[in-house]
């Protein structure tokens, strides 16, 4: 299955790309990469525009920014996707192995889990209604697999 490691954000309250920040010296998108890769999954960016980190990349269309763009593009081929946001910098491949089993998203963090195919046309459109992730994900499969924390600032900080 294609992971997709979404980073179409501005990152605004973090100051700045989230996704190439360094967490021991490793880009964070990458240290997220080893951690999907260790579950068995395949990495993808999903961004606004190409970073060139080593990874393949699928980008978002143009227009307002909305997280579920990113979802809409991970599911562009028609397959089911695992989605995880860039910012998890403490996620780990029991967590992701656990959502990959139970094929759920995770309690706490709508945007981690496994998401189906048939759920494309519905994040266009949640998208372009600017409803929230959380009234997207209502009603899928959800598996509380621990606390997991955004970084959104950066550390030390």
């Amino acid at each position: 299955m294609r992971a997709c490691i979404l980073a179409g954000g501005l990152s605004r309250r973090f100051g700045a790309d989230k996704a190439l920040y360094p967490i021991d010296g490793e880009p964070l998108v990458l240290r997220l990469a080893a951690v999907l890769r260790a579950a068995g999954l395949d990495p993808w960016l999903v961004a606004r525009e190409p970073r060139a980190v080593g990874l393949p990349e699928l980008l978002e269309p143009e227009g307002p920014r909305h997280p579920l763009w990113g979802v809409a593009a991970a599911l562009g081929e028609g397959d089911d996707a695992f989605v995880t946001p860039c910012d998890l910098a403490d996620l780990r491949v029991d967590q992701v192995r656990a959502l990959l089993d139970a094929r759920a998203v995770a309690v706490g963090q709508p945007l981690l889990g496994v998401f189906p195919a048939w759920l494309r046309d519905r994040a266009v459109a949640a998208a372009n209604a600017n409803a929230s992730v959380r009234s997207f994900v209502a009603g899928l499969p959800s598996l509380d697999v621990g606390p997991i924390t955004n970084l959104n600032r950066p550390r030390g900080s």
